[in-house]
């Protein structure tokens, strides 16, 4: 029973996306802690595109459902090694990052709103109000 109130995927996918914007704000803040780190990569959380993958699975002819499930997508950190934007090695742009935890800041904010309105809402009905 507690299963169905909070085990939907709609639930599942927020309180997942509130995990990947903390995680996020974390590689931002140690890639701006270690912006003058000879060799340093800077992180980047990787969730979105999978989360988004789970969300629209399908079944296939046989009715069986393909893909990864809503509740096996975690956010990663994974390092980007590929680019190197300085002399020294170190790929960490101040002004990016700052404008990244921003935004990061501002999602997070409303995902949480989202899913204290969901909480409301259950509570109402508790309540029977």
């Amino acid at each position: 029973m507690i299963e169905k109130l909070f085990g939907g995927d709609n639930f599942i996918a927020q309180t997942r996306a509130l995990d990947a914007a903390a995680m996020r704000h974390q590689a931002s803040a140690n890639n701006l802690a270690n912006a003058n780190t000879a060799n340093y990569k800077r992180q980047e959380v990787i969730f979105e595109g999978r989360l988004s993958s789970a969300l629209s699975r399908s079944k296939n002819a046989n009715g069986i459902t393909t893909g990864e499930s809503v509740a096996s997508v975690r956010p990663q950190v994974v390092t980007m090694n590929t680019t190197s934007t300085r002399m020294d090695g170190n790929n960490v742009d101040m002004e990016a990052e700052n404008v990244n935890m921003a935004v990061n800041t501002l999602k997070y904010e409303a995902i949480s709103q989202s899913v204290g309105g969901y909480f409301a809402a259950l509570k109402s009905v508790i309540n029977g109000r």
